[in-house]
């Protein structure tokens, strides 16, 4: 398979503290991976340089081919690499329908003119059916519960098309039910084409859903392989449990 997110040697400091130490592993593309560490690990940092939202100070990243260290979020989200958040980040004031048109890369003052595409409403309206939020769709995006609000901020990033996905934490503080139906949307948009990485602490999730697993300790990837192999590596177990 091809790689389709690289990184080499990346790292990055806040004051003395190494959050993430010469970081480097692959994404491939059509996977499911897992990226799973101890608290402190350096999960969302690494998720937030790859995105834009943080620098690196060293390193390299690579989407598709392409050299995109430092790029812009709304660069690499027009370029199909785009994210959820631990805290769902949606616009409370603007209905359900509107938090994805403007998704699709549209101001807010736009959304009730003619320069709104009729694919682009479209597209919302199927994505609405999809995770069965069109019966809320006219109601503002604070009405929502937290859950409807993943599930919302997980609509809005497939407005964009993306190649790949970044999961932060996608069933952190939601039911059991939600968290079924967060992988069951997880699973169908892995089988129309679309990667996943995903960072996630319910662990049960992460073995049921991802392979491979890339586990992280002190900023930088320790072991990578197969649920199972992950589960039994000795490296993984004393980063968890502290030797």
């Amino acid at each position: 398979m091809t790689d389709l997110l690289e990184l080499s040697g990346v790292g990055k400091a806040f004051g003395g503290v190494r959050a993430v130490d010469d970081c480097s592993f692959a994404v491939a593309e059509g996977t499911v991976t897992g990226l799973i560490g101890p608290n402190g690990s350096g999960k969302t940092t690494v998720f937030n340089i790859v995105t834009g939202y943080l620098r690196a100070e060293v390193g390299r990243v690579r989407f598709a081919g392409r050299d995109v260290t430092g790029h812009h979020p709304g660069r690499l989200y027009r370029h199909g690499l785009s994210r959820t958040f631990q805290q769902a980040r949606v616009f409370p004031e603007l209905t359900v329908r509107e938090n994805l048109v403007v998704a699709g890369g549209y101001p807010w003052w736009q959304l009730a003119t003619p320069r709104v595409r009729r694919t682009d409403r479209a597209r919302a309206g199927h994505l609405l059916e999809e995770f069965r939020l069109a019966a809320l769709a006219d109601l503002p995006a604070a009405e929502l519960s937290y859950g409807q609000r993943k599930l919302l901020e997980f609509a809005a990033v497939l407005m964009s098309e993306p190649r790949l996905v970044l999961l932060d934490e996608p069933t952190a503080g939601v039911n059991p039910v939600m968290i079924e139906t967060m992988e069951r949307h997880i699973r169908a948009r892995h089988a129309a084409g679309i990667t996943f990485l995903i960072v996630e602490h319910d662990m049960t999730f992460v073995m049921r859903l991802c392979d491979p697993v890339i586990a992280l300790d002190a900023g930088r990837p320790i072991f990578q392989g197969t649920p199972a192999e992950v589960q039994g590596n000795p490296l993984v177990l004393d980063a968890y449990l502290g030797g």
